[in-house]
Order: structure tokens, then C-alpha cells, then sequence
């Protein structure tokens, strides 16, 4: 939900409805006329959508009837499948009924096809760094995103000489230990490693946060969900940061 908060404020068709409480699901109910879903999917990936051929509220259309929704969401459907989505089991109509958990499924890949889109060579040159002494350029370029970030991430805890690895994006963070480190190496001068100092695993993933917030990259994540070892969560968190 902070998400959406975040990358659609503003927007002509849908601003006004911003933003959505995180603390309902009202983002859901705002997700049936399909116009949510195709403006994230264009945030992901732009202009995979062309908006003029959607429907949308305005002087020719006073409201959206089911009609409207289902074509505006057979466009999502079709759009979502065509940047990699899995949309095998949903339908418009799932998200015109409001089934929650399959709008939630459909906004994460959405939001993962975004975030790791960018996770790529030519745009990021700087990652030949990561490649190993013995793999060759078209070897690492076969390698799934999610390893990239992780090589990524152990690339600057081994330039700050710590001890530790990850290699996953559940147990190897939820103590906070390698995102201080992490985040000390990316911008020493206002992210300290004093985290480290803290015991209570929660004040410490709450500091974690307020590290990552200095650099603008505090969302995807919550003091419960890092504790947690959320891999969803913690993926897009690192993601971002990747990105940023």
C-alpha cells in the first residue's frame, strides 16, 4: 500500500483516492475498476500500457459500470502476462468480486517486476564488479536477479571486511546485523553501524529503518516484518536500495 501511496500520487486519473490507509483493506475495493492495477503496471514497466484505450471517469463516462471494469481489467490481465506476470489464476472478474489475495498476488509481481527489472548490466555497468574470477560476463547475465542482489549485497560486506554472508533474504537479515553493515557501506557519513550496539531485535530492525529512511528507501519494510524474515518483504527492501 505504501507503495501505491508513493510512485501514483499525483496522478490525473487516480490521485484524488490517495492516499489509501495502510491500515484497511480499502486498497482493495479501489483496485476493481482496473485503473490502480494499470497505472502500477505502467510504474513497473512504462508504457506497457497505452491509458487513452482505458476507461476511465469523465465527461463522456460518469461511472464506471461492470462493463467498463471488466474490459479496463481484461487490458490489466493481458498486460501483467505480457511483462512475465502469472496470471493463470486470475480473472477480471476476481478483481471486480475484491478476492484479496489474488489482487495482492498479481501487485507483488507486478511491484517484483519493477524493482528487479532494473537489476541489469546496462543499466547498472558497475555490476562486471560482481563477477567471479572464474564466470565470464554471459554466465552472470544468466544468473536469476534475486543472486545478483544477494552477490551485490555480499560485495559490500566483504569491502567492510565483516565477517558475515547472506544468501537468502529471510534468516541471513532478520537479526539487522547486515543491513547496518550494508547500509554503513553505502552511505557511512549518515547511516552508522551503532544498530549493532542494540540487543532487542526490534529497537534494532526500528533503527535499521531509520537508517534506510536517511537514504529514502525505507519502504517495503516494517520492524515486524524484517524480524520476521519476510523474503517478499526483504527482497523488495534490498531491491530498492539496489536502485537507488
Amino acid at each position: 500500500t505504501r507503495h501505491i501511496n508513493a510512485v501514483l500520487a499525483g496522478d490525473a486519473d487516480i490521485g484524488d483516492k490517495l492516499p489509501f490507509p495502510t491500515d484497511t483493506f480499502e486498497m482493495f475495493d479501489e483496485c476493481k475498476d482496473g485503473l490502480v492495477l494499470a497505472k502500477l503496471i505502467n510504474d513497473s514497466v512504462p508504457d506497457t500500457i497505452d491509458e487513452r484505450v482505458l476507461n476511465r471517469p469523465g465527461k463522456k463516462i460518469k461511472t464506471l459500470n461492470a462493463f467498463h471494469m471488466t474490459e479496463n481489467n481484461n487490458i490489466v490481465i493481458e498486460s501483467a502476462k505480457g511483462i512475465g506476470c502469472s496470471v493463470v489464476n486470475i480473472g477480471s472478474g476476481d478483481i471486480i468480486e475484491v478476492k484479496e489475495h489474488l489482487i495482492l498476488g498479481l501487485i507483488w509481481q507486478i511491484i517484483r517486476r519493477g524493482l528487479l527489472g532494473k537489476i541489469d548490466i546496462r543499466l547498472h555497468p558497475e555490476l562486471y564488479r560482481l563477477l567471479e574470477d572464474d564466470e565470464t560476463l554471459e554466465q552472470f547475465l544468466r544468473l536469476p536477479a534475486e543472486q545478483i542482489l544477494l552477490r551485490w549485497f555480499n560485495y559490500h560486506l566483504k569491502n567492510a571486511k565483516w565477517h558475515r554472508t547472506v544468501s537468502n533474504f529471510s534468516g541471513d537479515v532478520k537479526d539487522g546485523e547486515n543491513y547496518t553493515v550494508l547500509l554503513n557501506q553505502l552511505k557511512p557519513e549518515i547511516c552508522s553501524r551503532s544498530p549493532l550496539q542494540t540487543n532487542d531485535l526490534m529497537q534494532r530492525a526500528e533503527q535499521v529503518l531509520d537508517n534506510a529512511d536517511k537514504l529514502d528507501c525505507r519502504k517495503f519494510l516494517t520492524p515486524k516484518s524484517l524480524v520476521a524474515g519476510n523474503p517478499k518483504l526483504n527482497l523488495a527492501f534490498v531491491a530498492n536500495l539496489f536502485n537507488t
